[in-house]
C-alpha cells in the first residue's frame, strides 16, 4: 500500500512539473527593446536630466572608463537644455546603425535673449550591437 502512495505523490509531482512548463512555454514573454525604443529611452532620460540612467546605454567600453557619475557631471555642465527629442530614423550595416533623431533645443548661457529662442535640428547617433544588445557609441 505504501508503494501505491508513492507512486501516485510521484505521479502529481511529476503532473504539475509537466503543467509549469507548458505554462512557461505558453506565456508572453517580454519582447526585447529594438533600438528606436533603446534610442528614445535614453532620450527620455537625457531630457529628464537622469545622466547616470542614460550612462546605461553606453557602451560597455566607455562605462569601464567613465563612471556614471562623471558622466553625469559632464553632461550636467554642457550649456544646452535639450526640450524635446523623437527619433525619426535609421540606416544600419549589420552591427552598426546611424540614427537619426530631431531634437529641439536651448542654450541658456548664450547673450541677451537669444538664450529664450527655441532651436531644432536633426542630429546622427551611432550605435553599435554587443552580444545581442544595442549600445550608443560616444562621439
Amino acid at each position: 500500500m505504501r508503494v501505491a502512495n508513492n507512486r501516485v505523490h510521484m505521479g502529481r509531482w511529476a503532473l504539475m512539473g509537466w503543467v509549469a512548463l507548458v505554462v512557461a512555454a505558453c506565456s508572453p514573454q517580454a519582447p526585447e527593446q529594438t533600438l528606436e525604443e533603446r534610442a528614445q529611452a535614453r532620450w527620455d532620460l537625457l531630457l529628464e536630466r537622469d545622466f547616470e540612467g542614460a550612462w546605461g546605454y553606453m557602451t560597455p567600453g566607455f562605462r569601464e572608463t567613465t563612471s556614471a557619475f562623471d558622466y553625469a557631471v559632464d553632461a550636467a555642465r554642457r550649456p544646452v537644455r535639450w526640450l524635446s527629442a523623437a527619433v525619426s530614423g535609421k540606416e544600419c550595416e549589420e552591427d552598426v546603425c546611424k540614427i537619426s533623431v530631431l531634437v529641439e533645443y536651448r542654450a541658456p548661457g548664450a547673450p541677451s535673449g537669444m538664450s529664450e529662442i527655441r532651436l531644432s535640428r536633426t542630429i546622427e547617433e551611432s550605435w553599435i550591437r554587443l552580444d545581442g544588445q544595442w549600445w550608443f557609441v560616444q562621439n
